[in-house]
């Protein structure tokens, strides 16, 4: 079985039940390794999403890894970008689970794969890790040190037409060189299903990681490889919480975009319910006055009772210009990180809501140590990925 992204760990928008939806969406997917007696599952990077692990997640990781054992099933993992060994860290929580025999954690050493290389059913399971920018070079290094085919090989890296903010590491012609020793490229990184010329796999991550992905099934892959002939299976993972994003034209009034809303909202309603969802709400369009973002949003939370809601204000206001008569200092203040921002267009005034916020949340909280300063780059990347 191939799994990747599990993400363990990841509180999104500060959820506690977000952190035990992906623990849930990956505690599914090793069920059914165990209930199908799967010769083995592989992790191709980002098992869990920090090399900072909270207690609670390492707990779920290893009580779904023991129950793996416990069925006889080996477990392997290579590193992800997100829980990777940084700066002076000598052992990351893959290295924990790896001493309490729960799986078999495949990292090259520089240019060398000692280490990096497990075996079942005289079969071999090389694990490249993820290596950024490097990689490219690294390639025809770990190749030939590769057993003779045929391997199953695991990578977390970003590919050209399929990389996680725009940033890939290689073309897929390039990794041609490993397809005469390679039955199967187990590919993590990019957090949505696809395959490449019946070698490469990537089954994405088993939950939501973010709102343009809703509506893209969440699967892990059950794998099949006989004399290096594959047969690949799509398994849904069941019960994933529903992420829902809709737009709608602001109509010129708070009122009448309400009732909009309402219709939108109550048609999402009949396709599943948007109780206990993560959701979004979009505004577009030209208004003389800016909608009242708070309002929208009690009435969003009171009626539907989403698990998380946002609503982005994108509307154009109808007067180019700054305000003539600027009003409170906030609004004086506001109007000029908009102008600021103009290159954005439709999101300015979304982009200077963030830097005000950003820039006052730094001002007042006084930080430090980089420790400190983790809540706020947090707030960046997230604003990127959702947003931009």
């Amino acid at each position: 079985m191939h799994v990747s992204d599990t993400h363990l760990g990841y509180r999104q928008y500060g959820l506690s039940e977000r952190l035990d939806d992906w623990s849930s969406a990956t505690r599914k997917s090793i069920n059914y390794a165990i209930q199908n007696q799967v010769d083995c599952v592989v992790h191709s990077g980002d098992l869990f999403n920090s090399n900072k692990v909270d207690h609670t997640s390492l707990i779920h990781a290893i009580e779904m890894l023991r129950a793996l054992k416990d069925a006889d099933i080996p477990f392997f993992v290579i590193d992800g970008n997100h829980d990777r060994r940084k700066g002076s860290q000598t052992h990351t929580a893959l290295d924990v689970l790896q001493r309490l025999d729960l799986c078999h954690y495949l990292a090259p050493a520089g240019r060398t794969l000692e280490g990096a290389i497990g075996e079942v059913n005289g079969n071999s399971i090389v694990g490249l890790g993820y290596q950024g920018v490097y990689l490219r070079s690294k390639l025809r290094d770990f190749y030939q040190q590769m057993p003779e085919g045929p391997n199953v090989v695991l990578l977390h890296a970003g590919i050209t037409q399929y990389a996680e903010g725009g940033h890939p590491e290689i073309a897929p012609p390039e990794l041609a060189v490993l397809r005469p020793k390679t039955a199967y490229l187990a590919l993590g990184h990019y957090h949505n299903k696809f395959s490449l010329d019946d070698w490469i796999f990537n089954p994405g991550s088993p939950e939501y990681y973010r709102f343009s992905d809703y509506g893209i099934g969440r699967c892990f892959y059950d794998v099949t490889m006989q004399n290096g002939t594959l047969k690949v299976r799509e398994i849904d993972v069941p019960g994933v919480r529903r992420m829902l994003s809709i737009s709608a034209d602001h109509p010129g009034d708070d009122y009448s975009l309400l009732r909009v809303l309402q219709a939108r909202l109550d048609e999402a309603e009949l396709e599943a319910p948007v109780s206990g969802a993560l959701l979004r709400v979009i505004l577009e369009g030209e208004v003389e006055n800016p909608p009242n973002l708070s309002e929208l949003k009690q009435f969003i939370d009171e009626r539907y009772v989403p698990l998380y809601s946002t609503v982005l204000d994108n509307t154009v206001s109808t007067d180019s210009g700054l305000i003539e008569t600027p009003g409170t200092l906030d609004d004086l203040e506001m109007n000029m990180f908009a102008s600021s921002f103009a290159r954005y267009n439709e999101q300015a005034r979304d982009v200077a809501g963030f830097a005000r916020m950003l820039l006052r949340e730094i001002t007042e909280s006084q930080l430090t140590s980089t420790d400190e300063a983790e809540p706020v780059v947090q707030h960046v990347s997230r604003f990127r990925r959702e947003y931009l």
